[in-house]
């Protein structure tokens, strides 16, 4: 090969890899990058303000909603936070994650205090959100109830409302036969990418009546 024809070979070389690289920056200074902004967003100071009103906590948790006094957690400023609060709800927790989003779980109002997981992206966008309790308590004649709560380090939750109920006859005395003695549960885990999975409730008899050996 002649030596021209070498210079000639990498001369158009040189010229070539120049170009590519300037195609290169160009398209990061458009920000054509396969990162979009659902996995890198911005954080809001609104969306910020309301995480404020969290304390930080550590997993393992466990929550008795018959038993929680609403005393020590915030109550939300809805004329602020109301796209990310429910009314009368408390501000339990801000939890850790395995993924790139944000963790919360609130208090509902009802007979308990109930547990609610809520994820989102860091811009404040919800990703999902889910009551993990059954819920099923009240106040009639007969009835008694206790909600459970338990959310593992490994993210994974369990929950459950143990019943006990009978019929009250017209003095409020309990009806002979009508006694029924159960646990209603669920079971549940926090995904990477901040879905919530949960199973269907089941319902499991008990023996016994409850409080008795």
């Amino acid at each position: 090969m002649k030596l021209t024809e070498i210079f000639t070979i990498l001369g158009l070389t040189i010229i070539l890899g120049c170009g590519q690289t300037t195609n290169d920056k160009a398209k990061n200074n458009g920000k054509d990058s396969t990162k979009n902004e659902s996995e890198f967003p911005a954080v809001n100071d609104e969306f910020s303000g309301y995480l404020d009103n969290f304390k930080k906590i550590e997993l393992p948790i466990t929550i008795k909603g018959c038993n929680i006094s609403s005393d020590g957690f915030k109550q939300f400023d809805m004329n602020r936070f109301k796209k990310y609060a429910d009314e009368y709800s408390l501000a339990y927790g801000q939890i850790p994650t395995n993924g790139n989003y944000v963790a919360t779980i609130t208090l509902g109002a009802a007979d308990c205090y109930l547990p609610v997981l809520t994820t989102y992206k860091l811009n404040g966008q919800v990703i999902d959100k889910k009551t993990i309790a059954i819920g099923g308590c009240g106040s009639d004649c007969g009835f008694s109830c206790e909600e459970f709560m338990t959310f593992k380090k490994d993210f994974s939750f369990y929950t459950s409302d143990t019943i006990s109920t009978y019929t009250c006859d017209s003095l409020g005395n309990e009806t002979p036969g009508t006694y029924e003695y159960y646990v209603i549960y669920m079971k549940g885990k926090l995904l990477t990418d901040g879905k919530i999975e949960t199973t269907d409730e089941i319902k499991q008899p008990l023996q016994g009546r409850k409080n008795e050996p």
